[in-house]
């Protein structure tokens, strides 16, 4: 009898690891790939739940993606020139030589967001959260900065008017 209670205690604790491990060690998506794919082919991806999505280097120019959540994406080098992201979040995302000239941003969240040598000559980040953002080289030439918020944010060799 004992040794038939153990052999099952045994047999259920490898179960319960193997069901560990293969949980552990699933790959974790946080945005929708069906996103990325409408984004990709419209240019259009308003509301979108992008979080954590790869887009690096990609052309993004002109695309909508107001309102929608960027949050810890990688947009490093990406064009987003002319984007529409009022109301974004952009939180902690990485856009670190991305070109974001001409961009709308209004009330975009990026705070802590990675902007280290971004273009955001004439962008348009009125009410906009940059709070905690690194902003190291940054193009700010005629951004229009009104009522954003650049409280913690590093700045040092950002290019302001």
């Amino acid at each position: 009898m004992m040794k038939t209670l153990w052999s099952k205690l045994v047999i259920l604790t490898a179960l319960v690891f193997c069901l560990f491990i293969s949980a552990v060690n699933l790959p974790a998506y946080a945005f929708v790939q069906s996103n990325i794919d409408t984004l990709l082919s419209t240019k259009d991806c308003h509301n979108c739940d992008l979080v954590e999505a790869d887009l690096h280097e990609k052309d993004l120019a002109g695309v909508k993606l107001y309102g929608a959540d960027l949050s810890k994406a990688k947009l490093y080098g990406a064009n987003l020139s002319g984007a529409s992201l009022s109301g974004a979040n952009l939180s902690g995302a990485s856009l670190s030589g991305a070109n974001l000239s001409g961009s709308y941003l209004q009330k975009a969240n990026l705070k802590g967001a990675y902007l280290q040598k971004a273009n955001l000559e004439g962008a348009a980040l009125y009410g906009a959260d940059l709070s905690d953002a690194v902003l190291y080289g940054a193009n700010l030439k005629g951004a229009k900065l009104k009522g954003a918020n650049l409280e913690g944010a590093k700045t040092k060799g950002a290019i302001f008017d």
